[in-house]
């Protein structure tokens, strides 16, 4: 196992410092080359569509659009845009870098020129305005599905049919999918709704205008597979979501093993049917491919599908086939990815963050070694150093650089949300998980990540309703279920807070939700069976992973302070991920001032800043999805 540095800290808070001066009120709009900017609504727009950007990067824009012509010192920016916090000069970086992506000038320097040493100026022509919304923004607020008439600008790729007898062909099908969302999804003007959401119409009569209003996209793709032998028929078309006009179609006849070229000319036909003009880079995205080999991308597909089924065997059974599609291509850095995310998905429920992480952070890393653009990588990378390492701003900076490579990466998006949230950093939150529900609306972990800031943020029959919608999508998912059930102790509903745990139990035998359902009988007053499972616990340790953090959830609700305090001294031993939940869980919300339990967040890298009270006094945002 590898030695770990110590987990780098939050940077100490200092006092707050003068807020942002803008020019001019909060209703300016701004023009410059083909975009427009309203600063009241927060947007950017390049032809009437929505360029999303995190909450930060837009405010490094607006000043810099404020203030075009000038010189913005860097520790000018670093005040305005962290008005209340020390960041390294490495955050505004990455800010900048994501500025000049978002913006595509065909050079560096088209629109923001670095002063070495010094800072930035915005050097395209600004013209302000005033009064009435441009046309160009005026209904991108809420209704971000309708675009222009000359271009599309949203996308949904629907599960492709398997025509063949054989139903091993599914993978075929279901990878042509999906590598055709991938390839896309690194078009800058182009939203295209993820695989987990589309998937959900696999095996279901299409009908394309409900998909468009479903899904909010303009265009819906279809598609055909045949498999004869070692020939591939493939029939594919595009089609109007909004009048079910047929926009273009193709029917390719090939060999099984130039599946992937088929894929890659499809990519680029698609893109000249969305009259999509691509960059150098994207051209070359759209060429590429991560593997060559058909049976390491089969045992890839395979082995994201077993991932997304959160349970002991399905977890083991995708770690299985990312190191069977390693195996196949060693230089496959998605499979990389994939395992790293295996390991993760493993780590703290099913096995000790220890033992798991640092295989999660080797993959991880391998993958990055192999391609540094790998959203996918830095995805999982973000993951780890928020849960494992407690590298706070690491995390952000490995998330951002995900979303950088790939704004269509709703996991991204949900985990750079669920970093704010631990943060108590409930509005910049919202927003992402708000980017996130966009690009995959129909997916259970979207409508769980929007709860999980309900929960947080005490709107408990808000958090209710709202986990409502993921069951109807999928009625066991465990990750809501247990939210569920946590929501309902809060609400002080007890017994049908045992009645979700006990349910959750009995579709997997995790300890961790035993730990839960302990909880809720010390809550509910019945103290011996609390114990009771505080003594199976123990039992269950000497032949499996059983998190201290699970423990002292029980001794928390049983009134034993100590054993509480012993207990997470443990968990923060064992580098358990749920410690980085200890600013905003109000399971300890009595505790907090307790000299210990504030000795343990310093050590976790949080401060008394990242409490629930604390951070609700700044959470603004009244409404929610």
């Amino acid at each position: 196992m590898e030695v770990l540095k110590k987990p780098q800290k939050i940077s100490k808070r200092t006092p707050k410092r003068s807020k942002p001066q803008t020019s001019g009120s909060n209703s300016g709009y701004y023009k410059f080359g083909p975009f427009y900017l309203d600063q009241a609504e927060r947007l950017l727009c390049r032809e009437g569509v929505r360029v999303p950007l995190t909450p930060k990067v837009f405010d490094t824009l607006l000043i810099l659009v404020q203030n075009a012509g000038r010189l913005v010192t860097k520790e000018c920016l670093l005040q305005k845009v962290w008005p209340d916090t020390f960041v390294e000069e490495a955050n505004l970086s990455v800010n900048i870098a994501v500025l000049r992506k978002a913006l595509g000038g065909a050079r560096e320097s088209d629109y923001i020129e670095t002063l070495p040493k010094r800072g930035y100026r915005f050097v395209a022509k600004v013209a302000s305005e005033r009064g009435q919304r441009p046309a160009a923004t005026r209904k991108v607020n809420g209704d971000l599905h309708k675009q222009n008439r000359d271009r599309v600008h949203s996308l949904a790729i629907m599960p492709f049919q398997n025509e063949s007898s054989d139903p091993n062909a599914e993978y075929l099908s279901d990878g042509l999918t999906e590598s055709i969302i991938n390839s896309l999804s690194h078009l800058q003007d182009l939203r295209i709704i993820s695989r987990s959401s589309v998937f959900r119409y696999k095996g279901k009569e299409l009908d394309v205008r409900l998909i468009g209003r479903e899904l909010r996209v303009k265009s819906v793709v279809t598609g055909r597979i045949l498999h004869l032998g070692q020939k591939l028929i493939i029939r594919v078309e595009m089609i109007d979501a909004h009048t079910g006009w047929h926009i273009w179609g193709e029917q390719y006849q090939r060999k099984l093993t130039d599946v992937v070229k088929v894929q890659q000319d499809m990519s680029q036909k698609i893109s000249l049917a969305l009259k999509h003009c691509l960059t150098g880079e994207e051209r070359v995205k759209l060429t590429s491919s991560s593997t060559e080999s058909a049976e390491a991308y089969k045992a890839y597909l395979k082995g994201r599908y077993h991932w997304g089924k959160f349970d002991l065997n399905s977890s083991n059974k995708a770690a299985d086939y990312f190191v069977q599609a390693i195996e196949i291509d060693p230089t496959y850095a998605l499979a990389y990815a994939g395992l790293a995310d295996a390991y993760y998905r493993l780590s703290n429920v099913y096995a000790p963050s220890r033992d798991s992480m640092p295989k999660a952070k080797a993959a991880a890393m391998k993958a990055l070694q192999i391609d540094d653009t790998l959203s996918e990588a830095h995805a999982a990378m973000g993951i780890i150093r928020l849960l494992y390492e407690w590298d706070w701003s690491g995390a952000e900076e490995a998330l951002n650089k995900a979303i950088e490579s790939n704004h269509n990466n709703a996991i991204a998006h949900q985990r750079l949300g669920l970093y704010f949230n631990l943060l108590g950093r409930f509005d910049e939150a919202i927003r992402e998980l708000e980017l996130a529900m966009l690009i995959d609306p129909l997916s259970p972990h979207s409508y769980w990540s929007l709860t999980l800031t309900f929960f947080l943020t005490r709107k408990y029959e808000k958090a209710k309703e709202e986990v409502q919608k993921t069951l109807e999508l999928e009625r066991d998912y465990k990750p809501s279920l247990y939210l569920l059930g946590r929501t309902y102790e809060q609400c002080r509903q007890l017994d049908k807070a045992i009645e979700v745990f006990q349910k959750i139990l009995a579709l997997s035998n995790a300890p961790m939700f035993l730990g839960a359902l302990g909880h809720s009988y010390a809550l509910s007053g019945n103290h011996g069976q609390a114990r009771q499972v505080l003594k199976q616990l123990e039992e269950q340790s000497g032949r499996c992973y059983v998190s201290a953090y699970s423990k002292a959830i029980i001794h928390m609700a049983l009134g034993d302070v100590n054993q509480t305090f012993n207990c997470l001294e443990k968990a923060y031993e064992d580098r358990c991920e749920m410690m980085t939940w200890l600013g905003i869980d109000p399971d300890f919300d009595s505790i907090r001032d307790d000299a210990r339990f504030k000795d343990l967040l310093q050590r976790v890298g949080l401060t008394s800043e990242h409490t629930f009270k604390a951070s609700l006094a700044k959470f603004t945002a009244t409404t929610l999805l």
